[in-house]
């Protein structure tokens, strides 16, 4: 594989992308057994993200407590005192020191400390999923490649040059629609399904929880929409954040607004994003709720739905 770049390159044939994981036998994002890629990079802030490490573009240090033993090689091994020891004796780490050097990760032999990220090229990504394109044609449906993140659409061009090697894969974008119409019309003829997040639909609670207005990403659902694609709206509720009426009838006027989107899945919130926050030393939010969504909250958001007469928003 080529060694990666210091830099993305956004265009050419060249075009590279941070990635932070390639996870196989994939279920959940998509039709049939599927490879998700997940790229590194998002312009939302959203209070609950589920993959902080997308977050950010560049390559991150994360802090894997749990597995650390205390041997402190890694404080000599670091040039930019990024490990110290703390004054109750634990392993302390200054995140904003750290240069991704990797030199402390050769020292650690329990993998404590790991580097999240990593600059492929679309003949990278081929390599890296060559050996799953066998499985998948093995359960109903068209088994593929799911494009997910962070923000896929920041990488339309190595998406689209990773498709052009592989045409004949059934692909699917994760996005939160949040991009440029350019970046869409770059993708327009490689794509064969959306998964499209609608995660507040009242922009000025959209910018308050997301850090963004949510005018661009509507916009952008009309455009898909208007192009005659394939959608599934993914629906994250988030306890006491944006499981409100406002919410319900927001979405279910889009559903009557756009009569041919396939269907919407409701993503109840889940708290794993929180175990990988505090591993890359960021704070957690207070509002943010510290045990994921029970199954009897999950079963009232589809009666919400329900009463609303949309018969096709389902549990994902």
């Amino acid at each position: 594989m080529t060694a990666p770049a210091t830099e993305p390159r956004m265009g050419g044939t060249d075009c590279r992308a941070p990635v932070f994981d390639v996870q196989s036998f994939s279920i959940h994002d998509g039709p049939g057994i599927r490879t998700t890629i997940f790229f590194k990079g998002c312009p939302l802030n959203c209070i609950w993200c589920h993959n902080p490490e997308s977050k950010k573009a560049a390559p991150q240090l994360m802090f894997h407590r749990n597995l650390c033993t205390g041997c402190f090689l890694c404080i000599g091994a670091c040039a930019y005192g990024v490990h110290s020891i703390l004054l109750d004796g634990k392993h302390g780490v200054n995140f904003a020191a750290c240069t991704g050097c990797g030199k402390c990760l050769e020292v650690c032999c329990y993998e404590a400390l790991t580097i999240t990220g990593a600059l492929y090229s679309a003949e990278d990504l081929r390599e890296k999923i060559s050996g799953d394109i066998r499985y998948f044609a093995l359960t109903e449906g068209a088994g593929g490649v799911s494009f997910s993140g962070g923000e896929p659409l920041l990488y339309a061009d190595a998406i689209a040059a990773f498709c052009r090697l592989m045409p004949d894969l059934h692909t699917v974008l994760e996005t939160s629609g949040y991009g440029t119409r350019e970046a869409l019309e770059k993708l327009l003829d490689y794509i064969d399904l959306y998964l499209f997040d609608i995660k507040i639909v009242n922009g000025a609670k959209h910018k308050k929880w997301c850090g963004v207005d949510n005018a661009p990403i509507l916009e952008n659902l009309d455009f898909l929409y208007a192009e005659k694609k394939d959608i599934v709206l993914r629906l994250p509720l988030i306890p006491g954040i944006n499981d409100d009426e406002e919410q319900f009838d927001g979405v279910a006027g889009l559903l009557r607004k756009y009569p041919e989107i396939r269907r919407a899945e409701i993503l109840p919130y889940h708290n794993y994003g929180i175990g990988k926050a505090e591993s890359l030393g960021l704070g957690i939010p207070p509002e943010l709720p510290a045990a994921g969504a029970k199954p009897e909250l999950t079963e009232k958001w589809l009666d919400a739905f329900r009463v609303r007469g949309c018969r096709q928003v389902y549990l994902s």
